[in-house]
């Protein structure tokens, strides 16, 4: 069995709720699948949180802590989540709680510091997540983009990208931010760019914030994201044990004239390795 959140979003980026199975059409490399389990609802959600504290978020350090403030204020009290710091190598903060004026006041007596690792942080996040109480996991990256240390090669992060149970985030702060200074920076562009990758392949999103008053809007949106998901289940057509390569394909049939819609989801997964 295959199993695929889905986040729908309308054209303001607001969840889709009432849709039906029949409205689900899912492909497995181009051939159409039997949808075999559905559901929509709002189940707990392990979440990893990867908060760059290097150097150069100096001038971010303050929306940043806000940003992980005003998420961890809308989860709900049956999720969890753990902190990896990120400085010239990835650092546990503190694990898995729901204690998150404990958490705001450890990050107050921290200082920004170092070369960005960012891309190194990821791996860590994945293996600790094993131990996540919830089926549910994401991953939010909350940092100015850069990446100037990680020693983690892509293919290894594209590789665990379709291995990884789990949803990737990416939120860039500041109007400094790395996906402006791509053309300027590469190796700072390297890590945006890479994210935003990885945030596609497994349903996850991408973005940006330039303007310290949509921090708190943006937090509270990401939350209700990741509860108000469809979960989509089909029978994987070739389960063998080859290590194969799938691309999963989506789409939700609407009434002639309505809005379109935007989907989110994981584009692939890879069959066992016996």
């Amino acid at each position: 069995m295959v199993l695929v959140n889905v986040s729908v979003l309308d054209s303001h980026n607001r969840p889709v709720t009432g849709l039906s199975r029949e409205q689900f059409h899912v492909l497995d490399n181009g051939r159409e699948q039997p949808i075999q389990s559905f559901g929509h609802d709002d189940a707990p959600v392990s979440v990893a949180i990867i908060l760059d504290s290097s150097g150069s978020m100096e001038r971010n350090w303050k929306r940043a802590r806000v940003m992980l403030a005003n998420f961890c204020d809308n989860l709900e009290p049956r999720d969890e989540m753990f902190v990896v710091t990120v400085q010239q190598r990835p650092t546990l903060l503190a694990d898995y709680t729901n204690d998150c004026p404990t958490l705001q006041s450890q990050l107050l007596s921290m200082k920004t510091h170092g070369s960005t690792a960012l891309l190194d942080a990821i791996p860590l996040s994945v293996e600790h997540l094993r131990k996540a109480a919830s089926p549910r996991r994401v991953i939010l990256i909350i940092s100015d983009g850069g990446e100037n240390a990680s020693r983690t090669r892509v293919s290894e992060i594209r590789q665990l990208a379709r291995e990884a149970n789990a949803q990737l985030y990416a939120a860039t702060l500041g109007p400094q931010s790395a996906f402006q200074q791509i053309a300027r920076d590469p190796d700072a562009g390297r890590g945006p760019k890479l994210l935003a990758e990885i945030a596609d392949l497994t349903g996850g999103r991408a973005f940006g914030i330039d303007d310290f008053q949509q921090i708190s809007t943006a937090a509270a949106a990401l939350a209700r994201e990741i509860h108000d998901q469809y979960v989509i289940g089909y029978q994987s057509p070739d389960p063998g044990t080859d290590g194969k390569h799938h691309r999963i394909g989506i789409k939700v049939s609407r009434e002639p004239g309505t809005p379109r819609l935007s989907l989110s989801y994981r584009t692939s997964y890879q069959s066992p390795l016996k």
